[in-house]
């Protein structure tokens, strides 16, 4: 994928949708607009910096957050700018520090990308505005929660019982079953039958998997209390 295009058409629609500074975010209840657009830019200038200085190490938090009481849209556009600007020079094969199993500045393309289009929807959401996604973005938004966050989350799930939960995209034809253990969960990229389902556009699962639509928005088969335990390990 285009990762700079995406982010640049991503950071464009949500600075477009971000008109009142102090509209509550649906989906982060805890922050205003403000606060949001500011996380999208610091997010923007930590990728930056970690991708332009080849950094391996984490950068620290006073090297990517803003002053108080900076005006949070010019830091939204000074850090896109620099992460494009960035992402245009960069061999997307560099080693650089992630959190991920990929340690490549592909990693930090991939994942602004995402996380800018799902922090779009917020703005989106706080305006009371409809939001579109593309389906290919959306499933591989979904991959990418399965193979980077949700290793990193399942291990909050102290529930002792197993079971099997098929994410199904019908759109694009993308399956994903997930095998429940304490503490872990499984991932295969394959469609079989599970003690659940959860099914529907790409768009919907991924913006289920993050919290940002509810479960009735989908269609669930079988078991939901796997769905809602996905729901749970997923929650950050």
């Amino acid at each position: 994928m285009d990762w700079a295009t995406i982010v640049e058409r991503e950071t464009r629609a949500l600075r477009a949708a971000a008109t009142d500074l102090t509209a509550r975010v649906p989906g982060c209840p805890d922050w205003d607009v403000a606060e949001l657009v500011r996380h999208v830019g610091s997010a923007h200038h930590n990728a930056a910096l970690i991708v332009g200085e080849r950094l391996t190490t984490r950068p620290t938090r006073d090297q990517v957050q803003p002053a108080a009481g900076t005006d949070p849209l010019p830091w939204l556009a000074t850090g896109t700018a620099a992460l494009v600007e960035v992402m245009a020079a960069a061999d997307p094969a560099t080693p650089v520090w992630t959190f991920g199993p990929d340690r490549t500045a592909e990693f930090w393309f991939r994942r602004m990308g995402q996380e800018t289009l799902v922090h779009r929807v917020d703005a989106e959401q706080a305006a009371g505005r409809p939001s579109e996604l593309d389906a290919n973005l959306a499933a591989d938004g979904v991959a990418e929660c399965l193979e980077v966050f949700l290793p990193l989350l399942a291990g909050r799930d102290n529930e002792s019982a197993g079971g099997a939960l098929l994410l199904h995209a019908v759109d694009v034809e993308a399956s994903w079953l997930l095998t429940f253990g304490t503490g872990s969960v499984a991932v295969e990229v394959e469609h079989r039958k599970g003690d659940a389902c959860v099914q529907g556009g790409a768009a919907d699962l991924l913006l289920w998997l993050w919290g940002r639509v509810p479960t009735e928005d989908l269609t669930v088969y079988g078991d939901a209390g796997l769905a809602e335990r996905l729901r749970r390990i997923c929650r950050v």
